[in-house]
């Protein structure tokens, strides 16, 4: 007979009356003082479940020596020994549940990598089912109601190796660029800022029945002007030639924000957003020079606002949903839906830092987060407005972001400190719809009731426009700062320079 814990013939052997197995008798009363329970069926076990086996001959264990003598070191020796096999025997058994444990976990892990696998297939198949269906027709129609609901519910929260290399090397490439930068010598200096008027004037945009320019950019030329109005068109304006180009209507609520993707080529793709909860991405062709590439639906609520990635090769949108999207231009697939589950009151303005890592996005519960591209996490979180942001823009060094909101207030912020450094208080009643920095970081523009022009480091007025006849919702400096253009709901557009 062997007893159960040890393997060795027991000098005192018990039995327990639950499971049957044989012990010795000090081994496992010392078990049941640990852990009250048998150790080889793991059922609750006491002292008094055990019955002692009388032998024949009855051994009698001598008494105990001291260490003084080799039988004292033998018994001392046995001693260790049984503490050393009571401690194997139990790291034995904890070591088979971990591996039970771990073995399952892994189960469950492959099949719901499987089952997320088979659900993004899905997914992926019937958006590019109803992008071919909405081009062919046409047509701007939402999606089914299910299917954006499931859209809603998921978070994609990795980036392909080969895109963050890309953000990684244009980071890298443009941060180098902007050390030490300073503006050329015959840059627009302070005192031709201050002799600025409106120089001339682009009027009749868009329709009159729902009058307003919504949104406004430039492309790299500066010939082509690309605006979105309350009429729900999308235009493009060419300087030259002195009238719309193209007039692209689609959408089928206003538009709320347009972008051109900046690069340097005659005919710059463009993308436009807008309050029917869709991003259009435009390229040449079709009858009216530009047809819809890509029509995306990839939020539940209104598209506030857009920002394409210093790369070119990529954009974000955002809206009153709590979600911000990233995509690839060429597919028009979102790599990221990221949902914001601090706010309820959705995503109101947008921008990316110059180097493109991270993303600056106002919320319409006053404040503003600093997203970390690559991780999707916040970086930092700035409070301090008590009305919803309208508008954000970081200087072009990336160390300053300038934030307003509908309590007329313009916050400067260092990005370095965290801090915010400047508060302006406009006038009462002041809304501010537009905010942007010169190519250098050496003035600020602020466009809402008026246009006013502010000294970026410290915030000093250097003037103000009062042409317009209504709101300006959108703002952008020529390279060398020496015009300043002006878009708002007056549907015309203004240039101010020297």
């Amino acid at each position: 007979m062997f007893c159960a814990i040890s393997g060795e013939s027991p000098e005192h052997p018990v039995v327990s009356v639950k499971s049957g197995n044989l012990f010795e008798k000090r081994l496992i009363v010392k078990y049941i003082g640990d852990h009250g329970k048998d150790p080889v069926t793991g059922e609750d076990l006491t002292v008094d479940d055990l019955i002692e086996l009388k032998t024949n001959p009855e051994t009698i264990k001598p008494r105990p020596p001291k260490l003084s003598s080799v039988p004292s070191i033998l018994s001392a020796l046995q001693n260790e020994w049984d503490s050393v096999m009571l401690e194997s025997f139990t790291l034995k058994q904890q070591y088979q549940q971990v591996r039970q444990e771990l073995s399952h976990a892994l189960y469950q892990n492959d099949a719901a990598a499987r089952v997320i696998a088979r659900l993004k297939k899905e997914r992926n198949a019937a958006r590019e089912a109803l992008a071919n269906v909405q081009a062919h027709l046409g047509t701007t129609s939402a999606p089914a109601p299910v299917e954006e609901k499931t859209e809603t519910m998921e978070v994609d929260g990795a980036l392909p190796e080969e895109v963050v290399a890309k953000i990684n090397e244009t980071s890298e490439t443009l941060s180098q660029g902007r050390r030490k930068r300073k503006p050329p010598t015959d840059y627009t200096s302070l005192e031709t800022i201050k002799t600025f008027t409106q120089t001339s004037t682009i009027p009749s945009l868009h329709s009159s029945r729902t009058p307003g320019i919504t949104a406004v950019d430039v492309d790299v030329t500066g010939k082509l002007i690309l605006t979105g109005g309350n009429d729900k068109k999308v235009q493009v304006y060419n300087r030259d030639e002195e009238k719309v180009v193209v007039d692209l209507p689609g959408h089928t609520k206003k538009v709320t924000s347009v972008k051109f993707r900046g690069q340097d080529v005659e005919k710059d793709v463009f993308v436009s957003a807008s309050a029917d909860k869709h991003v259009r991405v435009w390229t040449e062709g079709g009858a009216k020079g530009y047809h819809t590439a890509h029509n995306i639906s990839a939020h539940t609520a209104d598209v506030t606002a857009l920002a394409i990635h210093p790369s070119k090769d990529y954009f974000v949108s955002a809206g009153l949903d709590n979600k911000w999207a990233f995509y690839d231009f060429e597919n028009g697939k979102s790599f990221i839906e990221a949902i914001d589950t601090e706010t309820e009151a959705g995503y109101t303005a947008l921008d990316f830092h110059p180097d493109g890592m991270i993303l600056g996005a106002g919320t319409g519960d006053s404040v503003v987060r600093i997203w970390d591209v690559k991780s999707q996490t916040v970086a930092a979180s700035f409070s301090g407005h008590t009305g919803k942001i309208s508008a954000l823009a970081f200087s072009e060094n990336g160390y300053i972001l300038a934030t307003a909101s509908e309590d007329n207030l313009v916050k400067i912020w260092d990005l370095r400190k965290l801090a915010n450094t400047k508060t302006f208080t406009l006038d009462e009643g002041y809304k501010v719809q537009s905010l942007s920095f010169d190519n250098y970081g050496q003035y600020l523009a602020i466009g809402g009731t008026d246009v006013r022009i502010l000294k970026a480091k410290d915030g000093s007025p250097i003037t103000t426009f009062t042409d317009n006849t209504a709101e300006v919702t959108g703002l952008k400096w020529a390279p060398g700062a020496d015009s300043l253009l002006a878009a708002g709901l007056d549907r015309t557009i203004r240039y101010f320079g020297a």
